[in-house]
């Protein structure tokens, strides 16, 4: 059946349109956290959100008000996770994925790479995408806890401050 009836759809138009102003005022109170890239926690939350929303669109006897309920308690419990996470590093580490160096003064870190799951081509591909041309001059590669790579390209990695939370200990740094 390709439709229903006209105040079916209608309904489903001012539901859409509520639900929509309501997502967007929750988003804005939520902060811009709600709307950064991704990790793993995050896209959990995410997928959730949309659930509600969609299911408040389309299910005539779920009220806008449960739906609008529900995404606010998922955006207050992202907040709060977050904010638990920056207090406690077990939280942290149970919520957060950490990053990890994959390359390192130009040498592919292999063990990094495999348990990872990234093959040396993705990581060709992030320096190339950055405007390098040699993996030798790259001092390191870093898979973020969004997913996405950092690539350094100054120095030595024992001078980089900014690989201090990926080295693994015992490893020279600063």
């Amino acid at each position: 059946m390709f439709f229903s009836n006209w105040p079916d759809t209608l309904n489903i138009f001012l539901t859409a349109l509520t639900a929509y102003v309501a997502v967007v005022i929750v988003l804005r109170f939520a902060g811009k956290r709600s709307l950064s890239k991704m990790n793993a926690f995050d896209l959990v939350v995410t997928v959730a959100l949309g659930s509600i929303l969609a299911s408040v669109i389309v299910t005539k006897s779920l009220p806008v008000s449960d739906g609008v309920v529900a995404f606010a308690s998922l955006c207050a419990l992202q907040l709060l996770v977050t904010w638990l996470s920056n207090k406690s590093e077990t939280i942290a580490k149970a919520v957060r994925s950490e990053p990890k160096l994959l390359l390192r003064d130009g040498e592919f870190q292999d063990e990094a790479l495999a348990n990872e799951r990234v093959t040396r081509d993705e990581v060709e591909a992030a320096i190339r995408k950055d405007g390098h041309g040699r993996v030798e001059e790259i001092t390191a590669v870093v898979l973020e806890s969004d997913g996405s790579m950092s690539v350094i390209v100054e120095g030595k990695s024992d001078d980089c401050t900014a690989l201090r939370s990926v080295l693994k200990p015992g490893e020279t740094s600063l």
